[in-house]
């Protein structure tokens, strides 16, 4: 029992990442009509800025981790203008094709420009959020629960702002008739523009909860965290906010039950499963798509 309990809360907590990233890139398809791949890429560059900063102040965490999500809005911000001339509900292949160039630059940066590729460590201050909960033969990282907590509030605080700031019901609007809401005086370009800042600063919440789980940065890492995302959102339905959660908790709870119960390397074969029945049954997406 007391492995079932700590694995469903390790699964959550890395659920509540793939969820997080998810719903990132489920707000840019819905408002700009794109498929940010390269997403997940800008997340963990951001980690390194994280780094970067704790090598040359001491480890100093009360800048290195505002850093990591300054970094993020910028860099998510910054290719807003790469997407803008294709950024329709139509054109998501080109907008695909486009995000995957945007990571492979993120992965040429990573991977030739910061610590000469290697992977970077963070410091034991951070990793595992500081500390641990024992209880029994259950240890649990605060790492793991600051994930699970944080991410419920950061859904909670978009779906407040979704529904209840006006900006958000212009992201509303936008998502549901893009020409109408511009007839009605809405902004659009404004508004891709505040969604980036926003899936932004997502990405820099998600950088620091993986900073807290894993400990390290690596390039392989962006690449694994793009093929998980993509499967949720696949899964889930493009542009489904609510479906994008469920799926990506679903995912993390399987990954960790499929490690502690069954032999071998089962882990990526559940998830290719599940994406491949899925499509089977319902090929717009669990929850369908644009939702």
């Amino acid at each position: 029992m007391e492995l079932l309990v700590a694995q469903v809360i390790n699964g959550l907590a890395v659920g509540s990442i793939y969820a997080l990233l998810a719903v990132g890139i489920n707000l840019l398809s819905l408002v700009k009509g794109i498929f940010h791949f390269s997403y997940p890429h800008i997340t963990v560059l951001s980690m390194y800025v994280c780094w970067m900063v704790l090598e040359r102040t001491n480890d100093n965490l009360a800048l290195a981790i505002p850093a990591a999500i300054i970094a993020a809005i910028v860099l998510v911000t910054l290719t807003e203008p790469l997407f803008r001339p294709i950024a329709r509900p139509e054109t998501h292949t080109e907008t695909l094709i486009l995000a995957l160039g945007v990571g492979i630059v993120m992965i040429e940066i990573m991977s030739h420009h910061i610590h000469h590729g290697m992977p970077v460590g963070f410091p034991s201050t951070i990793v595992g959020g500081g500390g641990r909960l024992q209880a029994g033969l259950i240890s649990i990282s605060l790492g793991h629960i600051y994930s699970i907590v944080g991410g419920i509030a950061a859904v909670i605080g978009l779906v407040y702002f979704l529904f209840r700031h006006k900006l958000g019901r212009a992201f509303r609007a936008i998502a549901q008739d893009p020409g109408t809401a511009r007839l009605l005086g809405i902004p659009i370009t404004k508004s891709g523009i505040y969604s980036f800042g926003i899936a932004g600063l997502l990405a820099g919440i998600i950088a620091i909860f993986l900073i807290m789980n894993l400990g390290a940065a690596s390039p392989p890492l962006a690449e694994l965290l793009a093929l998980k995302a993509f499967i949720v959102v696949i899964v889930a339905g493009n542009g489904n906010l609510k479906g994008g959660i469920i799926i990506g908790l679903v995912i993390g709870l399987a990954e960790a039950l499929a490690q502690a119960y069954l032999p071998g390397r089962w882990t990526d074969s559940i998830v290719f499963g599940a994406i491949m029945t899925a499509l089977m049954i319902r090929p717009e997406g669990l929850f369908g798509a644009r939702a």
